[in-house]
């Protein structure tokens, strides 16, 4: 090995172990889970979390977006960590925002995605349809920007899900909806504090229950697919329907 490798790879623990030393001190969330205003009334009187898999950054110069100068470090997959341009990243600096109020973020540019679950959850609440998300929460699994829209295994780590259980611990869910199909093995087969995954066939695999350390009730975790596959959305909307209905009732 030469010394310009040794060099490199002393550095590469030293940035690891610098991280990690982080994490511990501020916890594991990058990301401050939006909370809606009447989130505590909730939806049928249950408090209900929605969680997506990733948010992804396409500002890489390509297909005519915006080249930003911070775009390979801020996305990289290798250090997964977004932090450093928290509050300096040139897309959102000037908007007064920052990359940590991302789901906040999310809500209030009201995408397609997020108006199509909200018309599907105004059946539950008499709210116009997209003033539903004042009675729910929401934040997104992995805790720094995907450089590409797939959230890819490689991507994920144990910093996401131990974010995830903090993230359950602060706002104390009574259900979390799961959108799409890229965490679930993260959230439910891996999750150890998942303590029906032998009666998932039930429910046509759609509804588990967590004990999480920390939150004195059940956590009731329900999969769906994500919103923005109009595909995959509306073929599963009646049963995913059914199955949140007797969650809910």
């Amino acid at each position: 090995m030469s010394s310009n490798e040794e060099f490199c790879g002393f550095w590469e623990v030293v940035f690891k172990l610098i991280v990690q030393l982080k994490n511990q001190i501020m916890g594991k969330q990058f990301f401050k889970p939006f909370k809606g205003q009447k989130y505590d009334e909730g939806i049928c009187g249950k408090r209900v979390l929605v969680l997506g898999a990733s948010f992804y950054c396409n500002k890489n110069g390509q297909n005519g977006q915006r080249n930003c100068p911070f775009f390979a470090e801020c996305t990289d997959p290798v250090k997964k960590d977004s932090s450093k341009f928290d509050t300096t990243c040139s897309e959102y600096a000037g908007k007064n925002l920052k990359l940590s109020e991302e789901p906040t973020n999310a809500i209030n540019e009201c995408y397609t995605a997020y108006k199509r679950f909200a018309v599907f959850m105004q059946q539950f609440v008499s709210d116009k349809s997209y003033d539903v998300w004042d009675r729910m929460a929401f934040t997104d699994y992995l805790q720094f920007f995907s450089p590409t829209t797939q959230t890819k295994k490689e991507y994920l780590t144990q910093r996401d899900f131990d974010a995830f259980i903090e993230t359950l611990q602060e706002l104390k869910p009574d259900v979390v909806i799961s959108w799409g199909t890229a965490i679930v093995e993260e959230i439910r087969e891996k999750n150890p504090y998942v303590i029906d995954k032998d009666k998932l066939s039930e429910t046509d695999w759609y509804v588990c229950h967590m004990n999480v350390p920390k939150v004195q009730h059940e956590i009731t975790l329900v999969s769906c697919y994500h919103p923005a596959s109009i595909k995959y959305w509306y073929g599963d909307l009646k049963l995913f329907e059914k199955h949140l209905r007797s969650v809910l009732k």
